[in-house]
């Protein structure tokens, strides 16, 4: 049975409405038992080149994360 947790994200369980300081950037998102939100800390991802967490990023060669901005075309570490 999926429960919906509203506005709350469903991976770290913080408040997404609006007015909360993470409406901005929010998706929908599922898991198994819940149906809310994802805020944008929880979608981050480390770059691997520089190890930063990033919104933006492009994967290549099927499993390398590089920063859109920063990292994108440069040799990953």
């Amino acid at each position: 049975m999926v429960i919906d947790i509203g506005d709350l994200c469903t991976q770290c369980g913080e408040d997404t409405s609006f007015g909360s300081g993470k409406f901005v950037n929010r998706i929908p998102s599922g898991t198994d038992t819940q149906e809310g939100y994802m805020c944008a800390e929880c979608q981050m991802t480390e770059c691997d080149s520089c190890g930063e967490l990033t919104l933006d990023y492009e994967v290549i060669d099927d499993s390398i994360f590089v920063c859109s901005l920063t990292c994108k075309g440069q040799v990953v570490k």
